[in-house]
């Protein structure tokens, strides 16, 4: 039969850690002894001093071996660690010439008891003022001898400043009104931040209402109170090694610590404190206005970035009117020489230059959303079967492209010219980050009832995944700013993913990135589900020769030039044509002259815009086919992006194929 060891400590309680700290101490290697030699009377007194839930405190002989219960645990401060059995009187060296006498009296039999006794200690590093109360009474065995002594205490010192704060205040008004003159000239002045007036040990004095603004304390809420009751616990250490640092005469400076507001929630501020003579002034920062302060420098940092790419476009642009001038200056020295050998060849290059002087802008003017778009009803995946075949040699032999495209796609209401070129771009840049090879996925999808900002709506997805490097969050946050790239110098210009973005925002859709390091990257356009009849396309330019038949052109353009190789290029293709320069001229031509069977009109007129002058036209001509001509948006299409049935737009710089095109498509009625 197996005999259980008996409990030595039962009359301690079982939760408790001062009592599991009784329990580990070697008791033996003291005066008291081992615990099955202690006194009945003993250990009836530690059970109720558990019970107890105010702080106390006893003190055995032989020896003034220490207990306390878990109430008087924060009282200890740095004693806590190694306290039990200690002896009294080095346990509390520091306060002993105090306490002694009251202990005495309770050895010889006498209790008594002391409201705020004023002890100077040492608990947290440095020393500090305190005051208790303290209730002392001899302990007696079951004869009625004393074998030691107990107290029941509480500290009073948060109490105690109140009452002498106020006591001062009540004594020399003058006084305090002139200190505190001399406090607020000092720290009050800039309110938005925190600031306090601390005693050298550590407690309030004095508030800005700043505390109440950002923290909800009013001052009388912290008068007294020590700093440490608000510091985030995690955060003690740091805050109790500079308010040793102050006490020493030393600045604190960026100190970033965890304050407690009086809803319990904790905010962080970067704190400064200066010591000065009996007191230590700090100042709290909130560091989201330091976090704001960054942000403004990150935006100084992108505009010197604009800065640096506006002037590597003015760099390509001035190379490009380089090539083009020069063409054209070699073309008329040899026709002034009669020689033609060469000339093609150079205005060739000199088109190219005007073409890629095109594309740049068109970008820039993709990322501000600002292109001149001609919405319509597009079938996505049909434009992503016809990227297909062109992005296999695109792509490389490395990477392997996947297309999958949803049954029952909606039709979306896009550019389907720009909606192309925006999936290219993905797709490039999406084989660009797959340098060793991978997969590029392009994915089509519906997406019903989600809020992008505007409320419910559907949209068609159009998703261009890699599984190349990916991107840190911190690069996806910036994905989308214009000019910034990851690429080496020459690369990229750092337009194509805030042009794609810029395209869908003005469809009204967006564009969003997924991607973490290492786990590849996926850029979903989201745009509009289109419901209703198709709108108005690009024209579509075809070049072979198509004649005016005498038809009548009125032509509104207010670039001189331009104007006037339109007239010509109109006229040699068998138009008559009528031009001014302003919409108010046109209005006056469309009253006097005969009707026009097409009006071709620059958008940003002088005045009244092209839109207005259409609109204008039409209530005298219904039927008149428009046909808008501009590289830039302006405000005029801002509220109805789809253009009217019988209208077209033609983008800056077109060929004169195109315009001739265009103009015959609208006047044959053929869908633009």
């Amino acid at each position: 039969m197996t005999h259980r060891t008996p409990d030595l400590f039962a009359f301690l309680p079982a939760e408790s850690p001062t009592a599991a700290e009784i329990r580990a101490f070697d008791w033996s290697t003291t005066p008291l002894g081992p615990v099955d030699a202690w006194p009945v009377a003993l250990k009836a007194m530690l059970a109720t001093m558990f019970d107890t839930p105010r702080p106390m405190f006893l003190s055995v002989e032989p020896g003034q071996q220490f207990f306390f219960n878990d109430p008087y645990r924060p009282m200890l401060g740095r004693r806590l660690q190694g306290a039990i059995g200690k002896s009294f009187r080095d346990l509390w060296h520091d306060v002993w010439d105090e306490l002694g006498r009251h202990v005495e009296l309770a050895l010889r039999g006498e209790g008594s008891m002391h409201l705020d006794l004023p002890l100077r200690m040492t608990r947290h590093g440095f020393e500090e003022e305190t005051w208790w109360t303290f209730s002392f009474a001899p302990m007696r065995d079951e004869n009625g001898n004393v074998f030691g002594m107990y107290a029941i205490t509480n500290e009073t010192t948060r109490a105690v400043r109140t009452t002498q704060t106020l006591r001062e205040l009540n004594a020399s008004l003058e006084v305090e009104i002139d200190q505190r003159t001399r406090e607020r000239d000092q720290v009050w002045a800039i309110a938005r931040d925190l600031y306090v007036v601390m005693t050298r040990d550590g407690h309030y004095r004095n508030v800005n209402p700043a505390w109440r603004t950002e923290l909800g304390y009013a001052p009388d809420d912290l008068m007294g109170v020590g700093f440490e009751e608000l510091i985030h616990p995690e955060d003690l250490d740091r805050a109790r090694d500079a308010v040793s640092q102050m006490i020493e005469g030393e600045v604190v400076e960026d100190l970033e610590l965890r304050i407690r507001s009086k809803d319990g929630q904790f905010r962080w501020f970067a704190w400064t404190g200066v010591p000065d003579g009996d007191v230590i002034y700090g100042m709290g920062r909130d560091t989201q206005r330091r976090r704001a302060m960054d942000d403004q420098m990150r935006h100084a940092q992108k505009l010197e970035a604009l800065g640096r790419l506006t002037g590597g476009i003015a760099h390509d642009f001035n190379n490009i009117l380089g090539g083009i001038g020069g063409a054209i200056e070699v073309v008329t020295e040899r026709m002034e020489q009669g020689r033609v050998e060469g000339s093609r060849r150079l205005l060739d290059a000199a088109r190219g230059a005007v073409q890629r002087a095109a594309g740049l802008t068109h970008r820039l003017l993709a990322y501000s959303r600002q292109q001149a778009l001609s919405l319509s009803d597009v079938d996505a995946n049909a434009i992503v079967h016809g990227l297909d075949l062109l992005l296999r040699p695109l792509l490389g032999e490395q990477v392997h492209l996947q297309v999958t495209m949803a049954d029952s796609l909606w039709r979306t209401l896009s550019d389907a010219s720009q909606l192309e070129s925006a999936i290219l771009n993905l797709a490039i840049n999406g084989r660009d980050a797959m340098p060793h090879g991978g997969t590029l996925t392009i994915a089509t999808r519906n997406a019903e009832a989600v809020d992008m900002g505007r409320g419910l709506s559907d949209y068609v997805v159009v998703d261009v995944t890699d599984t190349g490097t990916g991107m840190s969050a911190a690069v996806v946050e910036k994905a989308f700013d214009p000019f910034f790239t990851t690429k080496a110098i020459g690369q990229g210009t750092g337009l194509g993913l805030s042009m794609v973005d810029g395209f869908a925002r003005q469809t009204g859709g967006r564009a969003i990135i997924t991607s973490a390091p290492g786990r590849g990257t996926t850029v979903s356009l989201w745009l509009p589900r289109h419901v209703g009849a198709p709108a108005a396309k690009h024209s579509h330019i075809e070049n072979q020769a198509r004649q005016g038949g005498g038809k009548h052109v009125l032509l509104v353009e207010d670039e001189e030039m331009l104007r006037s190789l339109t007239r010509e290029v109109l006229e040699e293709a068998g138009y008559t044509v009528s031009d001014c320069a302003e919409g108010n001229e046109a209005l006056l031509l469309l009253a006097a002259d005969d009707t026009p069977d097409v009006l071709v009109t620059d958008v940003g007129l002088p005045g009244m815009d092209g839109r207005r002058l259409a609109q204008a036209a039409r209530e005298r001509q219904p039927n008149l086919p428009v046909l808008f001509i501009t590289g830039y948006a302006w405000e005029a299409f801002t509220d109805s992006p789809v253009l009217p049935e019988g209208c077209a737009i033609l983008s800056k710089p077109f060929s004169v194929h195109a315009l001739v095109d265009a103009v015959a498509d609208l006047i044959d009625g053929t869908p633009a």
